[in-house]
């Protein structure tokens, strides 16, 4: 194991206080952006673009993936529906639930919403060398995949 890294105690040199700091700096850039350029904030847009990649699914299907709350979530996909953008269906296997689809308008907007990522996310990276990028990416999935072990563990030790 790595000796700490955090000599002087310092929140702002543990990881991840600085990874959720590049986060949130990241996604308010793009909001920013995305709501400039397309009426829309990064959280409705999060919510279409799920709604796009699994269509028919639940809103609680929905809420594990954006990482919103409840409420924030339900708020959004009302929104979204009234502005045309998110169609709300009674599941057929279960009458309590709704299924989430996005209308053609939605559909339109994801795909504008994607090109204009791909430049973003290709400027954000602009600064990595294509070595970096593959690391940083081989780092974030080993790092990612030890929190979901160590958390399975806790859980299997909590039930």
């Amino acid at each position: 194991m790595p000796a700490s890294t955090n000599a002087t105690g310092s929140i702002l040199e543990y990881m991840s206080f600085r990874l959720n700091r590049l986060c949130e700096m990241t996604k308010n850039s793009a909001s920013d952006i995305y709501e400039r350029e397309f009426g829309i904030g990064l959280r409705e847009l999060r919510v279409l673009r799920f709604a796009g990649l699994e269509p028919g699914l639940t809103l609680t299907r929905l809420i594990e993936l954006v990482l919103l709350e409840k409420t924030v979530t339900s708020k959004l996909v009302t929104t979204l529906a009234k502005q045309g953008l998110l169609r709300r269906e009674i599941g057929e296997a279960d009458a309590r639930q709704l299924n989430l689809f996005l209308t053609p308008a939605g559909e339109a907007l994801v795909a504008q919403t994607y090109q204009r990522g791909d430049v973003l996310e290709k400027m954000f990276l602009s600064v990595l060398t294509e070595a970096e990028v593959r690391t940083l990416d081989r780092c974030i999935d080993k790092l990612t995949a030890a929190l979901h072990e160590h958390q399975q563990g806790l859980d299997a030790q909590a039930g």
